[in-house]
């Protein structure tokens, strides 16, 4: 017999307190110009006994950042799980494009790491654990769900070519799920709010915790100072906001920011004023898969030499290869994590930016009891469908040199992926 699961909390400012460069687009240059939304770390801890007294303990930290670095969570995760005894961490990110680099692995475009910001968030998160470990309560889980209209299809066929262009006939997930931890009082301690869609509202030099990070500190300030909520990204490696003018994307500023938070905390709020579902509590449990995902080729060092001349983001790859021949291998991992907070509650976590078509098989294979997350536990890149290979694209081979790949995946991959997906909901019955 287990013991009601326990939650602690908290929540850390991560903003850069010196200027330093931003993540995410190529056009900005230099370091940020202002701030316009403070980034937070908001962190939970989970932990269940058993009759025996032995604790099992998970982490969930998401953060205002555009993504962990692999490199970084290499470097954190058996940290974290030595000093604090966590069998499960899992380090989410928002992805929002208006915060610091955390990864050395890609092209400079994708923007320049800060080490100084990374030691001092470090350090923010770990006084965060702290803090949520002093707290720690049992819980009650109940979930709602509703719509928002955010995001929209960003792949569009244009004279034969796949461009970034709104594609209202596109795949989409407008579905908003909120996750509400109730303390045995009835007081709200935690709220997980899960939507798919680009934190790539604004493309102006400021920092911003984008929609996402509105959203929450509208619904945290609602609720009550005690209450910490954590936005969770879903697929959206091609959904962006519907900024829409004569049939072509543009970018927003603060304003259109403020008013896409409106809408998500609006939403949010409508459900967390109606009955919600109860959820039945389960063993608080994880399991990973690492699957390594095939390139369609692997470049030659002559190869190499020859692209190393360019002057695009094509010569810049090359040179990066030439620099780092490890990663010119036929694959790269792909790590996969399925953790269960409840019977009608999982969470499958991806490192990398996964296209929303996953997502969707995720909710629908598992009847929606599962919850896709990208951004967690590091990033490879954009994982595509094989349609969306044979297509071309940004999301399949555009993206492709900036995050130091040496080829577009091979088109098997999606079976794979789905496939292993499958056998992590498949062992439901195994959790239950």
């Amino acid at each position: 017999m287990k013991t009601p699961l326990k939650l602690g909390t908290a929540k850390m400012d991560i903003t850069p307190v010196t200027p330093i460069p931003l993540a995410g687009f190529a056009h900005r240059t230099g370091e940020f110009k202002h701030i316009a939304h403070q980034l937070y770390a908001r962190i939970h801890c989970f932990e269940q006994s058993d009759d025996l007294g032995t604790k099992t303990t998970a982490l969930l930290v998401s953060a205002d950042l555009i993504w962990w670095g692999t490199d970084l969570v290499e470097k954190l995760t058996p940290k974290l799980k030595e000093r604090y005894g966590f069998q499960t961490v899992v380090l989410h990110a928002t992805h929002t494009h208006s915060g610091p680099q955390t990864s050395d692995c890609f092209l400079e475009a994708l923007g320049k790491p800060d080490p100084h910001y990374l030691e001092a968030m470090e350090q923010r998160l770990l006084v965060g654990i702290e803090q949520a470990l002093q707290n720690m309560e049992p819980v009650t889980i109940q979930r709602g769900t509703g719509q928002c209209l955010i995001g929209m299809n960003r792949r569009k066929e244009v004279d034969g070519q796949i461009v970034m262009a709104p594609n209202e006939s596109g795949p989409v997930d407008s579905s908003v799920t909120v996750i509400r931890f109730r303390a045995l009082s009835g007081r709200i301690k935690g709220l997980f709010v899960h939507y798919t869609c680009h934190p790539t509202t604004t493309g102006d030099n400021e920092i911003t915790s984008e929609y996402c990070g509105v959203a929450m500190e509208r619904i945290e300030q609602s609720l009550g100072e005690y209450v910490v909520g954590a936005f969770l990204q879903g697929c959206c490696g091609d959904i962006r906001p519907a900024l829409v003018n004569d049939g072509e994307f543009y970018r927003g500023h603060r304003m259109e920011v403020e008013r896409f938070g409106s809408w998500l905390s609006e939403e949010v709020l409508r459900i967390n004023s109606l009955p919600m579902d109860e959820l039945t509590p389960a063993d608080l449990k994880s399991t990973t898969i690492v699957l390594p995902l095939a390139f369609q080729s692997v470049p030659t060092v002559n190869e190499l030499e020859e692209q190393a001349n360019r002057t695009d983001v094509h010569g810049e790859c090359a040179r990066l290869l030439l620099r780092q021949p490890q990663r010119s291998k036929a694959s790269i991992p792909l790590e996969i994590t399925r953790l269960d907070l409840a019977k009608e509650l999982s969470f499958l976590t991806f490192n990398a930016e996964i296209v929303v078509d996953y997502g969707t098989f995720v909710k629908d294979t598992s009847h929606g009891r599962i919850l896709p997350l990208g951004y967690t536990n590091g990033m490879i890149g954009y994982v595509p469908t094989s349609e969306q290979l044979a297509q071309g694209g940004y999301e399949s081979q555009g993206s492709v040199p900036y995050f130091g790949l040496p080829s577009p995946f091979h088109p098997q991959v999606e079976g794979i992926i789905c496939s292993t997906i499958s056998q992590l909901i498949g062992e439901e019955q195994n959790h239950e």
